[in-house]
This record gives structure tokens, C-alpha cells and sequence, in this order.
């Protein structure tokens, strides 16, 4: 009698495991309703910004670069970071574990919730003076002034930026990013660049 209940206990776990398990291969197969199995990514995700950085890099090795390190201006790359959140979704599929999104599809984020951006001078920089604006001076790798950008749908919440002032010799770049947001509130994140070598 025991074994027949253990063999009946045995069937009962794996067949709640298996509907489990089917449930979750089901449910996270498609996270967004637009995605197309047959290779296009889905439309743009509803997110808020929660954050803004900016961070340098030295385009020969790719690695971040710090305050500390020293960089041919020629090599400098300066990229804006946007940190985000998932807008809630009253979704049936939301509530489960195990979403997934296809691996190959770079992110695609509509920021709800942002007014603007500006980068202000903390230090003197190719000819400006500190607590200039200099928003209308930086280039998104779009080729949008960063005064200008006012639409942040398709952002992969990550932003290549040109600086259009002069550099001097072992110079350095220091700022401060605010980030406005719909709600009044604002986020501020101040950064020293490396120093900056100029043949």
C-alpha cells in the first residue's frame, strides 16, 4: 500500500513540475505583444529614467577611463548613460516569473519622463568659462544638440557625444549633467574627464 502511495506521490510532483515548466516556456517566450518570431524586434518599452552619468573611454583599448589616466584627444570618447525603470504593465503575463527577451534585439526604450538634459562647465574649457551651459555645443551620435533633444523614443538609454570646443594640452573636462524631469524633480552627476593630450 505504501509503495502505491509513493508511486502516486512520485506522478503527482512531476506532473505539476511539468505543468509548471510548460507554463513558463509558454509565458516567456514573448515578452512584448509586437515582437515578431520571425527575426524583428518589438516596438520601443515604456520606461522612466531614474538616473544620468556621464563616462569617458579611450577608444584604443575601449576600457573606461578615470580623472587619474591620460588620453590622446584624438582617442577620447565621451558617452551619456541614462539608468532606467520599467513602467508597470497591468499585463496577465506580467505577474509571472521567466520573461524573456530575444537576445539578439538591442534595447529599445521610450522615456516617459524626461523634460531635458544640459551639461554645465565646473572648470574653465576650450575658451569657457565655469557654470557655462554648454548643452548646445554637444552632438549626440545622432547629430542632435544635446539643447535640442527633446524626444528619447528608439534611446538605447546610451549616447556617444562630440564636444564642439577646443582642447588644450593636458586639459581636463569638467562638468555637471543635470537631468530634468517631468515631475519638477532633477538628478545631477558632476565628473572630471582624463587628462587630455593634444599633438
Amino acid at each position: 500500500m505504501s509503495i502505491f502511495f509513493k508511486i502516486k506521490r512520485v506522478k503527482m510532483t512531476v506532473g505539476i513540475l511539468s505543468s509548471y515548466m510548460l507554463m513558463l516556456i509558454l509565458v516567456a517566450c514573448v515578452e512584448d505583444t509586437d515582437f515578431n518570431p520571425f527575426g524583428e524586434c518589438g516596438g520601443p518599452i515604456k520606461v522612466n529614467a531614474t538616473d544620468i552619468s556621464l563616462f569617458y573611454e579611450s577608444s584604443n583599448d575601449y576600457k573606461p577611463a578615470t580623472e587619474t589616466d591620460t588620453v590622446k584627444f584624438e582617442e577620447f570618447g565621451l558617452y551619456l548613460k541614462l539608468n532606467s525603470e520599467l513602467i508597470s504593465q497591468s499585463s496577465f503575463t506580467s505577474s509571472f516569473p521567466g520573461s524573456s527577451y530575444a537576445l539578439s534585439c538591442a534595447p529599445n526604450l521610450d522615456f516617459q519622463n524626461i523634460t531635458s538634459i544640459a551639461i554645465t562647465l565646473l572648470a574653465p574649457y576650450g575658451g569657457k568659462e565655469a557654470g557655462t551651459n554648454i548643452s548646445n555645443l554637444v552632438t549626440t551620435h545622432e547629430g542632435v544638440k544635446l539643447s535640442d533633444l527633446r524626444e528619447f523614443k528608439g534611446s538605447m538609454g546610451q549616447y556617444k557625444l562630440t564636444l564642439d570646443l577646443k582642447a588644450v594640452n593636458k586639459s581636463q573636462l569638467k562638468t555637471k549633467t543635470t537631468l530634468k524631469l517631468k515631475d519638477g524633480s532633477e538628478k545631477f552627476f558632476e565628473s572630471t574627464s582624463p587628462v587630455l593630450l593634444i599633438n
